[in-house]
């Protein structure tokens, strides 16, 4: 089972509730240094803002080349608490098994909401 870690720290993110908010996921196995293939895992990520979470739709951008992006909604962004703390979690799901693999806890504020 690989350790995962980012290629590069996550920034804590900035997010306006009411606007989509994309996060680019870059992983690598912390073990070997070496890009973590995705094939058999599925990129998850949540948002969590006091009691709301919400769920980033995932997808893989290279499978051999670590990548992977989030992307999270105007409409899912728009239910976030604002002025807010929270955290973004990302992890590998295994499309086989059960054993999540975690990836990063990131620094998550919420701004004013953006204006329709």
């Amino acid at each position: 089972m690989p350790n995962l870690t980012t290629a590069t720290v996550i920034p804590d993110q900035v997010i306006t509730p009411g606007e989509n908010h994309v996060v680019s996921i870059h992983v690598h196995d912390a073990d070997t240094g070496q890009n973590f293939n995705w094939t058999g895992y599925t990129p998850v990520a949540k948002i969590v803002v006091g009691t709301v979470t919400i769920d980033g739709t995932c997808a893989v951008v290279n499978h051999a080349g670590g990548t992977a992006t989030a992307t999270f909604t105007a409409a899912q962004t728009a239910t976030l608490p604002y002025p807010s703390w929270g955290s973004l979690v990302i992890w590998a799901d295994p499309t086989a098994g059960s054993e999540n693999l975690g990836i990063a806890v990131v620094l998550v504020r919420t701004e004013s909401k953006a204006i329709p």
